[in-house]
């Protein structure tokens, strides 16, 4: 995990993947909820701070076994997908109100 989270090319495609995830998170529609503005919050900060936040993802993306140097774009924009919601302290997201 931590030979890819400190190889410079790597960080730069987290970071590539993580400002695209920004934006779609950024033009979620707002339901009120924590959650939401949890993820929403986090989209902020990561288009305000690239640089800093792709060395944190870079870190979590790491540790998915299916992650390698080579991965595909496609593969690493996931797995950024997949821990979005730990690192912006989100938790699952909540079933919706029946």
């Amino acid at each position: 995990m931590d030979y890819l989270a400190g190889r410079p090319e790597f960080v730069a495609r987290v970071r590539a993947a993580t400002v695209k995830a920004a934006v779609a998170v950024g033009a979620e529609a707002d339901d009120g909820t924590e959650h939401r503005r949890l993820r929403r919050a986090l989209s902020v900060n990561v288009l305000q701070e690239p640089e800093s936040w792709s060395s944190r993802f870079a870190r979590a993306v790491a540790t998915s076994a299916a992650i390698e140097i080579d991965s595909l774009d496609s593969e690493i924009e996931f797995s950024v997908n997949s821990v979005w919601n730990s690192v912006a302290g989100a938790g699952a997201e909540p079933a919706p109100a029946a």
